[in-house]
């Protein structure tokens, strides 16, 4: 576990196996805002046992999970009795992916794990008034992404809605996603936290993520640009898109991601995997062609 010091009351915790994932610690007036709980119980105590160290202790524990992926709640358990905060949707996602999700990332577990999913949840926001933070709904990585903003120190704590190189696409409605990244340039913040990257301190990977979504579609990405894990991305997220517009029956559209996304695997190296997918789309294309 690293540990950085951020402004004058934020602690970032930076795990890196099995791959790099942050907690951010606020030390309130009237409260200890814990965002995103990581994989487990175990990293947990390293982290409450560092706080105690370092005199941030003696007020209630606030968490927050940014959204409903299990690397960002696993560790809720050890805050049983604290507020649990997320956005509505957040706990309806966790309910239906949950227990699966236990079993499909069972390596990942960072000791036993008890599902706790968010006491308290917020439509649109929930500010603190007296700590001067607020969380609110911003949707992007996932439906029920939501954001922390600690006006104090100007630190924004963004959850998986910018990643470096690129962002994944788990949304069908990208407007909404621009709209969030558009929303946090107003927001002038003096750092910037996501969840597995490293700490930010200006705002070019929100501006180069924003570009790459307002430029997203089949054909309209320039993929000479484009690094090997970067075509890598895209090609994931023009069959995200393209699954979502497959099972809304739009066979056009969805013809169209799926075509580019067989257009970067034959540009890949040939190996057994890209075979294996390069079948799989094959067999999508055909089954939209009919």
């Amino acid at each position: 576990m690293k540990a950085q010091r951020v402004g004058s009351r934020g602690f970032l915790f930076t795990f890196e196996d099995p791959y790099k994932t942050n907690m951010y610690v606020i030390n309130g007036d009237k409260h200890i805002f814990v965002c995103d709980t990581f994989l487990g119980p175990d990293p947990i105590k390293e982290v409450l046992k560092y706080l105690e160290k370092n005199g941030v202790k003696g007020k209630p524990f606030v968490v927050f999970n940014s959204h409903y992926d299990y690397d960002h709640y696993w560790g809720n358990q050890c805050f049983k009795e604290s507020i649990i905060l997320a956005q509505e949707q957040c706990r309806l996602n966790m309910e239906v992916e949950g227990e699966n999700d236990l079993k499909e990332f069972e390596s990942h577990k960072k000791g036993a794990i008890e599902l706790t999913y968010p006491n308290t949840l917020f439509h649109k926001k929930i500010s603190f008034v007296d700590d001067v933070v607020e969380f609110y709904h911003t949707p992007g990585h996932t439906n029920d992404s939501s954001s922390c903003y600690d006006y104090f120190d100007q630190v924004l704590f963004v959850g998986d809605n910018i990643e470096k190189p690129l962002p994944y696409l788990r949304i069908s409605n990208l407007d909404d996603y621009t709209n969030t990244l558009k929303e946090y340039l107003t927001r002038d913040a003096k750092f910037i936290i996501s969840g597995h990257d490293d700490l930010m301190d200006n705002y070019d990977l929100v501006k180069s993520n924003l570009e790459y979504l307002e430029s997203f579609g089949p054909g309209k990405v320039d993929r000479t640009k484009l690094d090997k894990k970067q075509r890598g991305t895209h090609y994931i997220n023009l069959t995200t898109i393209g699954h979502y517009f497959k099972t809304e029956g739009n066979k056009k559209e969805a013809l169209e991601y799926y075509k580019e996304a067989e257009e970067i695997l034959q540009e890949s190296d040939k190996t057994e995997q890209i075979t294996k997918l390069k079948e799989k789309i094959t067999a999508i294309i055909k089954e939209l062609e009919e």
